[in-house]
């Protein structure tokens, strides 16, 4: 009879310390993804300009990265509104999306531009991106993101990701999924 109350309480004792030792562990492990996803993707240029950010209205996070034919593109150089687009060749709905954005570029190309940034950390071989690059016929630049950093930096979670940049550099809209030429026309619509 008087073990039941004993044993009880040194259960009870028990639970109290594995509940807490779950939250101890719950506020590390969200303490340390905080700190690590804070730091992919950050260069000296997004600490030197607060206004820099992947908000609407925020000036988008520069970069220069490289294009199978060795140019480089850096994307405040661009000087006209952009549709900064992340995919990669495996990537069925950036398939779908490609020949809306190829029929776009020809009619629009001299007052818009479109940077298709491959994502090339997540291809299986260069050959595979080349090979997509010729199939779709694309004829808008693609630079590609070699160790993800540019790809960090928009924190681009799912592909295609796009975002839709004025001729100053601030962000005017993002869309996740595949677009069609009357949606990224609509987008470009958007941008005073």
């Amino acid at each position: 009879m008087y073990c039941y109350p004993l044993i009880r309480e040194m259960m009870m004792s028990r639970m109290r310390h594995v509940i807490l030792i779950i939250i101890l562990l719950g506020v590390i492990g969200f303490t340390l993804y905080e700190a690590l996803s804070d730091s992919i993707g950050v260069s000296g240029n997004l600490e030197s300009d607060p206004e820099t950010g992947l908000e609407i209205g925020a000036k988008a996070p520069d970069f220069t990265l490289e294009t199978l034919e060795g140019e480089e593109i850096t994307l405040s150089e661009v000087g006209k509104p952009v549709m900064l687009n992340f995919w990669a060749s495996w990537c069925p709905p950036c398939k779908a999306e490609m020949p809306h954005m190829v029929n776009f570029y020809e009619s629009r190309s001299d007052d818009v531009e479109i940077i298709a940034v491959n994502m090339m950390h997540q291809e299986s071989s260069v050959e595979d991106m080349k090979a997509f690059h010729d199939d779709y016929q694309l004829n808008f630049p693609v630079p590609f993101d070699e160790d993800g950093t540019v790809t960090g930096m928009y924190q681009v979670k799912s592909i295609p990701t796009s975002y839709f940049v004025n001729a100053e550099g601030y962000i005017e809209s993002k869309y996740i999924g595949p677009m069609t030429e009357r949606s990224i026309s609509s987008a470009f619509d958007k941008i005073n």
